[in-house]
């Protein structure tokens, strides 16, 4: 549902007047994204922040953030509502990867890393972890084939 004010008419009514609080053991999915964006300058979480605050959001939308270097930046934390996925942020953990159609080795192998100790310590399913275009058929987002960083397993 959408409600036009201050000329955002994608703000959801309620949803990002503050930053919704949940029981972790609601968490099931990990989604994956991508910054769209292949811009050094576009390589941090507080661009990303200030991109979703500009739409309206109370903070970034994503857990976390992965620049290219490989570095993790937090965003929201694990027990607030994320927004990044509509459909599914109430029971999601959104991570983001820098990047448009260059992302590095680097990116994929702590992701995969990140991706193992979420997964252990919130009992998700591998099968759970999801491109955030399973969601919408018209995103292209990550824009990798999750392939990328499950080649990092070794069992």
């Amino acid at each position: 549902m959408t409600e036009k004010r201050e000329n955002k008419p994608y703000l959801l009514v309620g949803f990002e007047k503050r930053l919704h609080r949940r029981d972790i053991k609601l968490i099931t999915e990990i989604i994956i994204h991508c910054s769209d964006s292949d811009k050094p300058e576009n390589d941090d979480i507080s661009v990303i922040r200030s991109w979703h605050k500009v739409r309206g959001f109370s903070d970034v939308g994503y857990h976390f953030f992965l620049k290219k270097d490989g570095t993790i930046q937090p965003g929201r934390k694990i027990n607030q509502i994320g927004a990044h996925c509509i459909t599914q942020n109430a029971i999601s953990i959104g991570i983001c990867l820098s990047g448009r159609h260059d992302f590095t080795e680097i990116q994929f192998s702590t992701v995969h890393s990140l991706i193992l100790k979420l997964m252990a310590n919130y009992s998700i399913l591998k099968d759970k972890v999801l491109p955030h275009n399973f969601f919408n058929e018209n995103k292209s987002c990550p824009n990798f084939p999750l392939d990328n960083i499950w080649k990092f397993d070794t069992i």
